[in-house]
């Protein structure tokens, strides 16, 4: 074996012992026991190849079982939290993102919490939602002090809410309580980009109509405020929620649609790569970067660089030495963040599937980037289905004739919002001029994402599913792949 193959198997295993120590528990004393026994395995029997392999495996599930064991709440952590569920006290902290508004009330997530009386660690060095009316609002930055009833997260149709927050470090709600502002927020980068965001959110409702106003918004600034439920649950039954979400599949399919448009006009290989990445960059200071966006611009610049040199095969270490790496700091990702889940998933789609795929369709032309576009959406869809089912419970055969005809113009709308938008600082009338095209591709892509919606035939609706069903799932695809690489 290479280097570079040691390399893969050892993140593999780590990201596999991450995986089952998140639903086993074994005490960490036992794991050290077996990660010294497993040293002790390549000292006397380095020399055999097989296990030395073995061995190395063993030490990095290991190592990613320890990582597991120790970044779980410890059974005092979790009385200390539950010592306070359900008291009326009065606390202040700082805002530490920029509120989101969600049917009509403000979300507002509050660190640096302070309260005199309450000796509570996990308290002042974690942080807490709060939920509040739409007005007055609030800004990233504020300190504030609030008094309320205070209450540890509960789960909610199956899905493990408590612990999803808990792995974030939140670890209690508070639903309305009284607040008053003790002091403004500084005038930093932070707040800028906030009341940017903010402004540039009253632009997009003054130059487009609803619902592609809230479209805009949610694809180019994260902002899903203004996006009904009805609109929602038509993006969710036809799986192109990705469209607007901040996702690994998302950047990933608008970086190398810029870096093809940037190579189709004449640019250099290297220019358009830079080009590309720094669009990347623009964006997610544009929606001010959220881990989700962070961990997704970082796939999709590995995913650029492939393409930069010529070989998208050569991305798949690095993809998982990244996602090794976002596991190590946060090894509840793997269970409880479904956005995690997707966007790994389906950036490791696009760079072993994707080949094969487009290897299979060589013959036809790739007219537009069609062909293109038809296989990344299969080859990211391939890749995600149990996550999808197991998370949005509903699955339709026709997502992916919903995504091919809808994701070609994803790239049109965002760069077509982004210049409307800087137009309408300037000028409203000049925004909403140049603003007419976007809506009627937004008018189009609605039409057909509600279409498909409509649509009985092909929809199935799924309760309770096993993990067996996922690890099933996986273990064929990985033996089709291999056993294809090998004929091939």
């Amino acid at each position: 074996m290479t280097k570079s193959r040691y390399f893969l198997l050892s993140c593999i295993s780590f990201i596999f012992g991450i995986a089952i120590g998140s639903f086993i528990s074994i005490q960490v004393w036992v794991l050290f026991l077996l990660l010294g026994i497993s040293f002790v395995f390549i000292y006397l029997f380095g020399s055999s190849k097989i296990l030395q392999i073995i061995s190395l495996s063993v030490i990095f599930f290991i190592l990613g079982f320890i990582s597991v064991e120790s970044n779980k709440l410890s059974e005092n952590e979790i009385t200390t939290i539950e010592k306070i569920n359900g008291r009326k006290i009065s606390l202040e902290g700082k805002i530490v993102q920029a509120p989101s508004i969600t049917n009509g009330k403000q979300k507002i997530v509050i660190s640096n919490i302070k309260e005199n009386g309450l000796q509570n660690e996990l308290l002042e060095s974690g942080s807490m939602i709060i939920y509040l009316e739409r007005y007055p609002e609030y800004n990233i930055g504020d300190k504030i002090s609030f008094e309320g009833k205070i209450n540890i997260p509960e789960d909610f149709d199956g899905f493990e809410y408590k612990y999803y927050l808990f792995a974030q470090g939140i670890y209690y709600i508070e639903y309305y309580p009284k607040v008053e502002l003790l002091k403004e927020a500084d005038k930093d980068i932070w707040f800028n980009i906030a009341s940017y965001r903010k402004s540039a959110s009253e632009v997009v409702k003054k130059i487009y109509s609803q619902p592609q106003a809230g479209i805009i918004n949610a694809m180019v600034l994260g902002e899903k405020s203004d996006l009904s439920d009805e609109t929602l649950e038509s993006f969710n039954r036809t799986g192109t929620r990705h469209i607007i979400a901040i996702s690994g599949l998302h950047m990933t399919i608008i970086g190398v649609l810029i870096m093809y448009l940037l190579l189709a006009v004449g640019l250099n290989r290297n220019f358009a790569f830079y080009l590309a990445v720094l669009g990347i960059g623009f964006y997610v200071t544009l929606v001010g970067f959220p881990a989700s966006a962070v961990r997704a611009s970082v796939m999709s610049v590995m995913i650029l660089l492939a393409v930069k040199v010529g070989r998208l095969s050569s991305a798949g270490i690095a993809i998982i030495f990244a996602g090794s790496l976002m596991l190590l700091l946060n090894p509840n990702l793997l269970r409880y963040d479904t956005g995690f889940q997707l966007s790994f998933l389906a950036v490791i789609g696009i760079i072993y599937i994707y080949p094969k795929l487009d290897f299979c369709f060589r013959k036809y032309s790739d007219y537009l980037k069609i062909k293109t576009m038809f296989l990344i959406t299969i080859s990211a869809q391939i890749a995600t289905l149990p996550i999808i089912i197991n998370s949005f419970g509903q699955f339709s055969v026709f997502s992916v004739f919903a995504n091919i005809l809808v994701l070609p113009f994803v790239p049109i709308v965002m760069i077509g919002g982004i210049i409307s938008i800087m137009a309408g600082f300037v000028n409203l009338l000049i925004g909403q001029i140049l603003a007419v095209p976007i809506w009627l591709i937004l008018s189009l892509q609605l039409y057909i994402i509600n279409n498909f919606a409509g649509l009985e035939i092909g929809f199935f609706s799924f309760e309770n599913v096993s993990i067996l069903f996922g690890v099933v799932y996986y273990g064929i695809l990985i033996f089709v792949l291999y056993f294809y690489g090998i004929k091939r």
